[in-house]
């Protein structure tokens, strides 16, 4: 296990080993929101138009997001009764606004986070809801709860902090925080702590009608990605970037008004 006032300093993630995945400055990106039910995610075409990266430790405990240790298991087959704590905000009672959510982006969608992280101690598993009370990454058949940890979870064997694994991979959109919960399957206590990597841009949205059908028709044009996962979400881009967006089998037309203003952005976020 890692303490972090001593080895904190040794296990800094790599980020060499994230380099060739990382999104960088003119890059044209179609972020995909799940968002339409069964028509299938909703893209919204963005560019980067500068970013920076840092990393990010962040532990549970000290920020209070959890109240201590994950208690050892006492589970008798590997598989149920593990000690497991449900999906919660990643806050912080350190910071001087001691703010609920530290990656709420709501207020600021100009910005967009590109996340992997690491995880200690090694048994430690990590679930992610997007947004909160979400579960994403869950099989339609064999999908987690409580007291089936199975599936769906990444962990410190996987992608420990001095390196992490890109299968992390975590966007974070205006209105699509994150939440972490975790399980701890050894029986021993578990002191969760998670390394971030953060890749932080700034976008502007693409409302010129030919490149949008560019980056969606010709391939390579655009980097792609699913936020989140496959689990429908209610999220409205028109309220963030002032477009609609498409489906990924939007003809051209289609393309031309998902990119067309709807609105200014919601009253209080700053305009893209």
């Amino acid at each position: 296990m890692i303490n972090p006032l001593v080895d904190a300093e040794n296990v800094l993630p790599c980020p060499d080993d994230l380099e060739d995945v990382l999104i960088k400055e003119n890059d044209l990106l179609l972020m995909g929101v799940n968002s339409g039910g069964k028509n299938g995610p909703t893209y919204i075409p963005l560019q980067c138009v500068g970013r920076f990266e840092t990393p990010y430790l962040y532990d549970p405990i000290a920020e209070g997001q959890i109240p201590g240790p994950l208690a050892p298991t006492s589970s008798l087959n590997g598989i149920t009764n593990n000690t497991f704590q449900t999906a919660l905000q990643l806050g912080s009672s350190q910071v001087v606004a001691k703010p609920t959510d530290i990656f709420d982006l709501t207020a600021y969608p100009q910005w967009l986070y590109q996340m992997f992280m690491g995880i200690d101690p090694p048994w430690l598993r990590v679930f992610l809801q997007q947004p909160f009370r979400t579960d994403q990454r869950n099989l339609p058949i064999v999908y987690f709860t409580p007291n089936y940890p199975q599936d769906g979870y990444w962990d410190g064997y996987f992608s420990p902090p001095e390196r992490i694994s890109r299968k992390t991979e975590i966007i974070v959109l205006p209105g699509l925080s994150i939440a972490l919960g975790y399980c701890n399957i050894e029986p021993d206590y578990a002191y969760p702590l998670i390394y971030f990597y953060i890749n932080a841009l700034n976008v502007a949205v693409v409302n010129d009608p030919d490149l949008a059908w560019e980056m969606l028709s010709v391939p390579g044009k655009a980097k792609m990605f699913t936020v989140g996962g496959l689990q429908g979400v209610n999220w409205n881009p028109s309220a963030y970037y002032g477009i609609s967006g498409f489906r990924l089998t939007a003809n051209k037309a289609a393309v031309a008004a998902g990119v067309g203003a709807t609105n200014v952005p919601t009253t209080g976020t700053r305009p893209v």
